[in-house]
């Protein structure tokens, strides 16, 4: 016969007793709280360095109200159906040609 008695049984009342049962408490520390000091490693904080690249993208993509109002002017252009001009379709050709020369 085995010595071990189920751990619902009142003879089982060694260190073992209580394995079983969950149990719940809080613990506060009043003297964190009240200081509002953090107990364990404390972090730094986050720093971001962005390069001259990024800082210069960031003011192309803001833009200047020239570019704005050229922008605006452009959009209402196409929307009219006055952008596309045979003048501007030879600038365009024009410029394909000299990229064209100069890699070849």
């Amino acid at each position: 016969m085995s010595d071990i008695s189920p751990m619902n049984s009142p003879i089982n009342t060694g260190a073992a007793a209580g394995v079983g049962r969950i149990r719940s408490e809080q613990v506060s520390r009043p003297d964190a709280i009240e200081n509002n000091t953090r107990t364990g490693p404390t972090r730094s904080k986050d720093q971001v360095e962005f390069s001259q690249v990024a800082r210069h993208l960031s003011v192309l993509k803001a833009g200047t109200p020239e570019r704005s109002e050229l922008i605006d002017r452009v959009k209402n252009e196409i929307n009219d159906g006055a952008y596309d001009t045979p003048e501007k379709f030879e600038a365009a050709i024009d410029g394909i040609k000299e990229d064209l020369e100069f890699t070849l």
